[in-house]
């Protein structure tokens, strides 16, 4: 057989290569990212937090809708989604579609809890605390409302544990997405004003998943952490972007038109030869191992499959779709069930959400499986109240700053009510699988209890012998909880576990002192009362019930005082949940209107800021009492009205609202993990 390749060939080849690396690197400026390799390629992955999101959220409302949801129940022994050993190295346990298929578009399951922790740095008093959870959390900026938790969005951190704590990612290979228009904001049912359980659970929920793609049963489920939350870990390694592939895909193509330049068909070049080019470029990673484009360079030795990856358009991004793609039995064999619960508002008085039986589920069946967040000190959750130091920033300057006061905790943050923690030891878990956080509490016939996993279906079994200094600040989850069911349990029955005569103890004790808190009816729910007469500033104050109102710009422009506004205002404009402008408003007058029953009268004005410090230095922006007036607008209907939550009023802000972590049986808590002594008082809670 007749061989023709050329030195000039080679020589171009590598100039091409070599082009081709110095635009990927000079775009990359030799940053790396998180993930283990594929044997030589690197693959984007890992179920580690979602520092930054590649979509905005551009359809969140402010409005609280009330999703309706077909329950239909499921076949038993048929599972939709499995939780099993992730197809990519190192990542730990991923998720994958079970006994069926998913059509592009489908949602994939009942939606998260969306749970915002806030200030926790300010609180600490320092950076250098172990909080795992910022592993596992989204940007707050894209949830709506969460805007109105603090005076800084950046300073929320949106803990959703369920499928957006335990999807994987491989960026070309991303096949679910997050549905921003299913997100809902409300206290399910929750009286806010008069209920001992307002402020105890978390209002965003609804956060649900669909498929980007068709998805054939057996294949990893990965969502997309975006490229920013691979840059900000350069421990892991050059992971590739979406960008890199593409241009390995023009390395390739160009690698087939050299080896076809003469006019001959690949098969009749000896294979030694065609394979020694493929072998330089692929071996050109251990020149430039900090490359990500080198590392997204399949390492095949099958030229069929490199033809298949360019030619099915994917490219060389789906050179891992194969093996993304697990057989049903080994799942079944290997898996833990995740869809046999769906979400509903619980039956139990005061409890917002629960979680439902999807089928039946026998006695002794796993229920649900729960991997694990490890805090190694719960006082990270604690909340303090404020104090003025006089810090000198420079000789005979002395600056006042807000700092916490460590010697007054006044109240826990509400992530602490979704953890499991045993009284002697300082140590809180927190569950993060599917649903499993809706689960509530009943102590005198739960038809669950918590047990551990498998050792074979956690990382780190081993930590249960040690003690929690050994192991507390890994960076990683590697503990692992089952839901198992204590008797037989019917489709569409709630799923209910016992948190633990302590929790039920505190949990008696603040209902029976409860106290009515001020007449506050939270602004989500203000903005669906379209037909509520509203008071004038003269019959209510709504900034004293933890509210601000506000009129939306295209009703003050039909009103004909927008020009007025725009010409004197000096502040920048606020927004709705829409995006929409909005201003500050009162109303002055109130009349029945024939057309839309109440018109209202109401000044427009604007708050004055001052610019102050954080305790760390860094400058941020604090409204002060003064306001500045700017117009009156008359004849306007309630539709101009838009409400938004005062920040740090919202009931799981206030002191009174219920904290307490839930109680890991003394059967199953381990004897080196008992770090803290029990205080004679807690002794008659255990008897």
């Amino acid at each position: 057989m007749m061989t023709i390749f050329t030195v000039p060939a080679v020589a171009l080849f590598l100039f091409l290569l070599a082009s081709q690396y110095y635009v990927s690197c000079s775009s990359e400026i030799s940053r790396k990212a998180d993930v283990d390799a594929h044997n030589t390629t690197t693959a984007t992955t890992t179920n580690k937090s979602k520092i930054s999101q590649s979509e905005e959220s551009t359809t969140g409302s402010g409005e609280t809708t009330t999703t309706t949801t077909t329950i239909a129940t499921r076949k038993r022994g048929k599972c939709d989604i499995y939780f099993a050993p992730s197809t990519i190295p190192g990542a730990g346990m991923g998720m994958f579609a079970g006994d069926r298929s998913f059509s592009k578009g489908e949602f994939l399951a009942d939606g998260d809890l969306v749970i915002p922790s806030y200030d926790m740095t300010w609180h600490v008093g320092h950076t250098n605390y172990h909080f795992l959870w910022e592993e596992y959390t989204w940007k707050a900026s894209s949830f709506q409302g969460m805007k109105e938790e603090v005076e800084h969005v950046k300073n929320v951190k949106a803990c959703s544990p369920g499928f957006g704590s335990a999807v994987n990612c491989i960026l070309p290979l991303v096949n679910v997405k997050d549905n921003f228009e299913s997100r809902i904001v409300s206290m399910s049912g929750v009286n806010a004003s008069v209920s001992p359980g307002a402020g105890a659970f978390t209002i965003y929920h609804g956060r649900r998943w669909k498929a980007k793609m068709d998805i054939p049963a057996g294949m990893e489920l990965y969502g997309n952490y975006g490229s920013g939350y691979f840059r900000s870990r350069p421990e892991y390694g050059p992971v590739p972007f979406i960008a890199n592939y593409k241009i390995v895909d023009k390395l390739l193509k160009k690698y087939r038109r050299i080896i076809t330049m003469y006019g001959f068909k690949p098969e009749l070049i000896a294979p030694d030869w065609r394979l020694g080019l493929l072998d330089l470029l692929q071996n050109m990673t251990a020149i430039w191992d900090d490359s990500r484009t080198m590392n997204a360079i399949p390492q095949t030795k099958d030229l069929s499959a490199i033809n298949w990856l360019l030619e099915n358009g994917r490219g060389s991004g789906f050179q891992h779709y194969n093996t993304s793609i697990r057989s049903v039995e080994w799942l079944r064999e290997n898996g833990r069930c995740m869809t046999n619960i769906y979400d509903g508002i619980s039956r139990i008085p005061h409890a917002g959400r629960g979680a439902f039986a999807s089928t039946f589920i026998a006695k002794g069946e796993i229920v649900a499986p729960a991997p694990l967040i490890h805090i190694p000190n719960r006082d990270v959750f604690t909340l303090y109240a404020e104090k003025i130091s006089n810090k000198e920033k420079t000789k005979g300057n002395v600056a006042k700053n807000i700092v916490p006061d460590h010697s007054r905790p006044i109240h826990q943050q509400l992530l602490l009510n979704y953890c499991f923690g045993h009284r002697e030891s300082s140590l809180l878990l927190c569950p993060y699988g599917l649903l499993t956080s809706h689960i509530n509490h009943d102590g005198k016939n739960p038809n669950t209890r918590i047990q551990w996993a498998q050792d074979e279906h956690m990382a780190y079994p081993e930590w249960r012998e040690q003690s929690i200094d050994s192991w507390g600040s890994q960076e990683k989850a590697g503990l692992s909880f089952d839901f198992v069911a204590l008797r037989d349990v019917g489709p569409h029955e709630e799923i209910t576990i016992d948190y633990g005569r302590e929790w039920s103890i505190a949990w008696q004790n603040h209902v029976k002192y409860f106290r009515k808190p001020q007449n506050y009816t939270p602004a989500f729910e203000l903005n669906e009362m379209i037909d509520m007469v509203l008071p004038t500033k003269d019959e209510l104050q709504f900034e004293s019930v933890g509210v601000r109102l506000f009129c939306h710009e295209d009703h003050l422009r039909w009103a004909g005082v927008l020009h007025i506004i725009e010409k004197n205002i000096k502040e920048a404009k606020e927004e709705d949940w829409h995006g929409i402008p909005v201003f500050p408003c009162r109303i002055i007058h109130r009349t029945k209107s024939q057309s839309s029953g109440q018109s209202y009268v109401v000044e427009i004005f604007e708050r004055a800021k001052r610019k102050s410090y954080d305790w760390d230095g860094r400058s941020k922006w604090f409204p002060m009492n003064q306001e500045v007036f700017l117009v009156v607008a008359f004849d306007l209907p309630r539709e101009v009205f838009y409400f938004a939550d005062e920040v740090y009023q919202r009931p799981h802000h206030r002191p009174w609202s219920f904290r307490h972590d839930m109680q890991i049986p003394d059967d199953i808590f381990p004897e080196a993990w008992k770090n803290r002594k029990m205080k004679r008082s807690q002794y008659k809670y255990t008897r």
